[in-house]
C-alpha cells in the first residue's frame, strides 16, 4: 500500500463507508489506497497530523493475516531512526486492523523527480545517506523492507522518509501476498529474489542502489521496457550509471552487485556516505541532514495548517468533555479510572510525568510529587459504576472483569494490560500496551528503565503509578513467591485517555533482574504466581569482576517462566544459590 498518494497535493474526502474515527484518532480524508487498504488523514488529541493505515476487511477477516500483522507491527514498533515516520500506534485486535505513524509532508522521490527533475550535489548525497539511515534501522530491528523504491520514499523538509518498512516480510503465503506487489515491485527486486533466493539485508541494499541512481538520473539503472525485458537486464547485465555523479557512482555501483556477497551492509553505506558529507564517525542522523538542508534544502510544500481541522469530525472522549468539571477540583484529580475486579474514586495532587530527561538521581522522584497512596494503581478498590463515557456493552467488564498482564504477541519488550470477563467468556479489553525501551545502569548498579505507555480504549481514562513496577532481583529454588522489591522512583507516573493516550515514563530500581508491572487489584496473586507473565528481563550489558552490573547501557529481554521441578530455571533471575545472610 502506497502511503504516500496525496501527501503533498491534498486530502482526499472520506468514503460514505469509512470510518470517522480510529482509536484515539479522527480521521479527515485518504491520503492513498492499495491492494492491502486505506491510508488515512486523522488528527490525535492535540490535533498533530497522524497517517493510519487500515486493511480491508476481507483481510481483516484472515485469521492468519491478523497474526502476522500483530507480529509485524511489533517489529515496525522498535525501529526509531530520524528517516522513518514515527510510530504512534496501533491496535491489531480491531475488528479492521490499523497502524499509526506522524504524517509526513512532502513529495515522494518518484512525484519530485517528475516535476522537478533529479537531484544533484549535497541533496543528492544527503538523500543517499538519509535511506541508508533508515534502513540501518530497520535491519537492527530484524525487518526486509522489500518494497524500497521511488514512491516509498518521501522528501520531507527534514530529509528522506521510508515508508511502508516491513509489512511484507511477514505476509509471505497470507491473502497479502495474493493481493500482489507487496512482496516487491518489478524493477526494484534483486537478481538473487528473481532466481528464487529469500529477500534479506543485501537485497534492500540492491534496492537502494537502484533508488539512487533514480534519483540522480530519473530513471532506473537498468533502463526502461517490459517487466520481462528489465529483469533480463537485471540478472545479466551491469547497470547504467553515467548520469551518477563521482565519487557516490562507485557505491551505487557496489550495491548493484549480482552477488549480495559483494554488496555493502546499510551500516556500511551510512558511515560512507557521512564522510562524503564531511561527517565521519558515527554522526548522528539529524545533525547530518541539518548540515545538508544549510547548503541545499529540499523546498518545503505549502501546506494549510488549519485544513485538517476544519474537516475533521468533533473530539469525543471523557476527559475532553469534562475538563471544566476537572479544573474546578482545585488539584485534586477525580477521575474514576477502571481497572481490574471493581472502582475507585482516585485523588492527589497533578504532577508531571517521569520522563527520560528526568532526574539521574535514582532516589529522586522523577514523578514530581512523590508517593501518592491514594489510588495507585488505577482502579483497585471496592466496586462501583464505571464512569462516564464507558459504552454500555463494557460497563460489567469494568466493574468485575480480572485484570491480565501478559507479553504482546510478536513482541520481545511489550505488554499488554488487559481486562477480561470474570466467566471467560464475552469480549476482553486491552487497556494498556507498555514497550520497555531503553535501560542504563548508574555508578551504583541502579538500573533506569524507560517505558513507552499507550493507552488503548476509546473511553474513559487511566492513572499509572510507580508502585505499579515492581523488581525481582533473585528467584531461588524451592521460593514460592516471588520477592517484590519498589521502584526508587515514587508517584504519579502519568494520567492517560484518549486525548492523551501517549507517555514516556522511567522507573528506577536497584539490582532488579526481572521488572514487572502488576497493577494494585492483583498483587497479591501475581506475588504468590511464579509464572506471573506480566515481566521482562533487565540485562546490564557487561558486569565486573564480581559479577555486578558495570555503568552504562543494558538491554530488555523477555521474562522466560519455565518451568522445571517447580522453580523457574529458565528465568533470567533464578539462581541455585542460598540466599546470604
Amino acid at each position: 500500500m502506497d502511503s504516500s498518494a496525496g501527501t503533498h497535493t491534498g486530502v482526499a474526502p472520506l468514503d460514505p463507508v469509512d470510518p470517522r474515527y480510529l482509536g484515539p484518532y479522527r480521521l479527515v480524508g485518504r491520503l492513498g489506497t492499495g491492494g492491502m487498504g486505506v491510508v488515512y488523514a486523522a488528527l490525535d488529541g492535540r490535533d498533530r497530523r497522524v497517517a493510519i493505515k487500515c486493511v480491508h476487511r476481507v483481510l481483516a477477516s484472515d485469521a492468519d493475516f491478523r497474526d502476522r500483522f500483530a507480529r509485524e507491527v511489533g517489529l515496525v514498533r522498535r525501529v526509531r531512526a530520524t528517516c522513518v515516520p514515527e510510530f504512534l500506534g496501533a491496535d491489531t485486535r480491531a475488528e479492521v486492523p490499523w497502524l499509526a505513524t506522524e504524517y509526513v509532508p512532502g513529495p515522494t522521490l518518484a512525484e519530485s523527480v517528475g516535476t522537478r527533475g533529479p537531484l544533484s550535489g549535497s541533496a543528492l548525497t544527503g538523500f543517499a545517506y538519509g535511506v541508508a539511515e533508515a534502513l540501518t534501522a530497520i535491519h537492527a530491528a530484524g525487518v526486509v523492507h522489500r518494497d524500497l523504491k521511488p514512491g516509498n520514499v518521501i522528501l520531507a523538509p527534514d530529509g528522506p522518509k521510508v515508508l511502508d518498512f516491513g509489512i511484507a516480510r511477514a505476509t509471505d503465503g497470507t491473502a497479502l501476498t495474493r493481493t500482489g506487489g507487496l512482496v516487491g515491485t518489478p524493477g526494484w527486486i534483486s537478481p538473487e529474489q528473481y532466481r528464487g533466493a529469500p529477500a534479506t539485508e543485501l537485497s534492500d541494499v540492491f534496492a537502494w542502489g537502484g533508488l539512487v541512481a533514480h534519483a540522480a538520473t530519473g530513471q532506473g539503472p537498468f533502463g526502461a521496457g517490459t517487466s520481462d525485458v528489465v529483469v533480463a537486464r537485471i540478472l545479466s547485465e551491469p547497470p547504467s550509471l553515467s548520469g551518477v555523479p563521482e565519487p557516490l557512482r562507485g557505491v551505487v555501483a557496489r550495491a548493484l552487485a549480482k552477488d549480495p556477497d559483494a554488496r555493502p551492509s546499510a551500516i556500511e553505506l551510512r558511515h560512507t556516505l557521512a564522510g562524503m558529507l564531511g561527517a565521519g564517525g558515527e554522526p548522528d542522523a539529524t545533525r547530518v541532514l541539518e548540515r545538508v538542508r544549510e547548503t541545499g534544502p529540499v523546498p518545503e510544500p505549502a501546506l494549510d495548517e488549519d485544513e485538517w481541522s476544519r474537516g475533521a469530525p468533533p473530539r469525543r472522549g471523557w476527559a475532553r468533555r469534562h475538563r471544566g468539571a476537572l479544573v474546578a477540583v482545585a488539584g485534586v484529580t477525580a477521575l474514576a479510572l477502571v481497572v481490574g475486579i471493581g472502582l475507585r474514586a482516585l485523588t492527589g495532587e497533578g504532577s508531571l510525568p517521569a520522563t527520560e530527561g528526568g532526574a539521574d538521581d535514582p532516589t529522586t522522584s522523577v514523578a514530581g510529587n512523590g508517593t501518592d497512596d491514594a489510588g495507585i494503581g488505577g482502579g483497585q478498590g471496592e466496586p462501583g459504576e464505571p464512569p462516564d463515557g464507558v459504552p454500555e456493552e463494557y460497563r460489567e467488564l469494568y466493574q468485575s472483569g480480572n485484570v491480565v498482564v501478559e507479553p504482546e504477541p510478536g513482541t520481545e519488550s511489550a505488554l499488554i494490560r488487559r481486562l477480561e470477563p470474570v466467566s471467560g467468556e464475552g469480549e476482553s479489553l486491552d487497556v494498556l500496551r507498555l514497550t520497555f525501551g531503553t535501560v542504563r545502569y548508574g555508578e551504583f548498579g541502579d538500573n533506569r528503565l524507560t517505558v513507552d505507555l499507550e493507552y488503548l480504549p476509546d473511553h474513559g481514562s487511566l492513572r499509572v503509578h510507580s508502585d505499579e513496577f515492581v523488581g525481582v532481583r533473585d528467584i531461588r529454588s524451592g521460593e514460592e513467591s516471588l520477592d517484590f522489591q519498589s521502584a526508587l522512583t515514587t508517584g504519579i507516573l502519568a494520567d492517560l485517555d484518549p486525548e492523551e493516550p501517549s507517555a514516556r515514563v522511567r522507573v528506577v530500581f536497584r539490582g532488579a533482574r526481572v521488572v514487572y508491572h502488576v497493577p494494585a487489584s492483583i498483587r497479591g496473586r501475581a506475588q504468590h504466581d511464579l509464572r506471573y507473565a506480566g515481566g521482562v528481563c533487565v540485562t546490564p550489558n557487561e558486569v565486573g569482576a564480581a559479577g555486578e552490573p558495570q555503568y552504562g547501557a543494558g538491554s530488555v529481554e523477555p521474562h522466560d517462566t519455565t518451568m522445571t521441578d517447580g522453580a523457574l530455571t529458565a528465568s533470567c533471575a533464578f539462581t541455585d544459590q542460598p540466599e546470604q545472610t
